[in-house]
């Protein structure tokens, strides 16, 4: 795995290039590479929330952060294909992958005063980074990639509460 490789793509994700997603979504190996760079945004962005959780807390939150990703490439794959998109799961998911590093910036929660909503403000730059890789991922236009990104991310919401709520109200990590 190229280390360069990734830096670059991360550059240009942050740039809102358009460009990278495509160049993703045909590179078949770069599914390791977004595994990662989701795995570090949910970490970091879980960080944010030591004070409250322990690190107990930060792990299984982080868990649960990349569980609900897989989730809602799942569904965003399949509303997709349902709207007439050209792509697979592997493929939405590499291109959402790297459009989930903007999510580090929830960390961002820790400063103080105005940390929550630097980090909700991160979080909505991360969701038009994610309708950017899901419409070049899918081929279509912005109203289809809208479309699947409001439904997608209902549905994810609803389906990884539904799977994690057990885990979290046993650690008592629900509700924090």
């Amino acid at each position: 795995m190229d280390m360069n490789t990734i830096t670059g793509r991360l550059m240009r994700v942050l740039r809102f290039d358009a460009s990278v997603y495509r160049e993703i979504a045909a590179d078949g190996t770069a599914m390791m590479q977004a595994g990662i760079v989701v795995t570090l945004a949910a970490l970091i962005a879980s960080l944010g929330r030591f004070g409250d959780l322990g690190i107990l807390g930060v792990i299984v939150v982080a868990i649960v952060t990349i569980v609900g990703f897989f989730i809602y490439s799942a569904i965003a794959t399949i509303v997709s294909k349902v709207l007439g998109g050209k792509t697979g799961f592997n493929e939405m998911g590499r291109t959402l992958g790297y459009a989930y590093a903007w999510y580090a910036l929830g960390i961002l929660v820790l400063v103080p005063g105005v940390g929550g909503l630097l980090a909700w403000l991160g979080s909505i730059v991360a969701a038009v980074a994610g309708f950017i890789a899901l419409r070049e991922s899918s081929e279509f236009g912005s109203l289809k990639a809208l479309i699947t990104v409001i439904v997608a991310a209902v549905a994810a919401v609803i389906v990884t509460a539904i799977l994690t709520a057990p885990l979290l109200l046993m650690l008592g990590i629900a509700g924090s």
